[in-house]
């Protein structure tokens, strides 16, 4: 699960839709929080975590494309380097969708690895989708990102803005 709070996902929708047509993209910062999730029978539940959002940190897109985002890396790091001052951590990274469905692309699922390899650059990230094919009624939609095959290692977890 990811919460955030209504004034955190105003600063990415407005981020998002100042950049239209280009994707925009950034950084969440928070903790990891452990929760118990309903189970199908009672008296048992299930262990499930959830990236609570202290902070957003828009990031400029290296990209300036309308289907595409690179973190610039030199803000990156300097986020980075505040998140860890602060006492916080990375939970996830968001981008926009100028024009479709709030999906990992396959562009997004092989940036969330190292090169070709198999490998996750952030295994346990939350990776944010906000599309804004509809400015006026932004979708929000969070996924982890697994592996490779698309959709078997996408798996969505629930978007919380309260």
């Amino acid at each position: 699960m990811l919460k955030l709070t209504p004034e955190q996902f105003a600063v990415i929708v407005e981020q998002g839709r100042q950049g239209k047509p280009l994707e925009i993209c950034g950084l969440l910062a928070g903790r990891r929080q452990s929760t118990l999730q309903g189970a199908e029978s009672p008296g048992t539940a299930l262990q499930g975590d959830a990236s609570v959002v202290e902070a957003v940190f828009p990031i400029e897109s290296d990209d300036k494309s309308e289907v595409t985002y690179s973190m610039n890396p030199l803000q990156q790091m300097r986020v980075e380097k505040e998140v860890r001052a602060a006492g916080l951590e990375i939970v996830g990274i968001y981008h926009t969708h100028p024009a479709t469905q709030p999906y990992p692309s396959k562009t997004d699922v092989a940036r969330a690895h190292w090169g070709d390899t198999d490998d996750l650059l952030f295994p346990e990230y939350s990776y944010l989708i906000v599309s804004l094919r509809d400015v006026q009624n932004p979708e929000p939609r969070s996924y982890k990102i697994r592996g490779r095959r698309i959709p078997e290692d996408i798996v969505e977890e629930m978007v919380v803005i309260d």
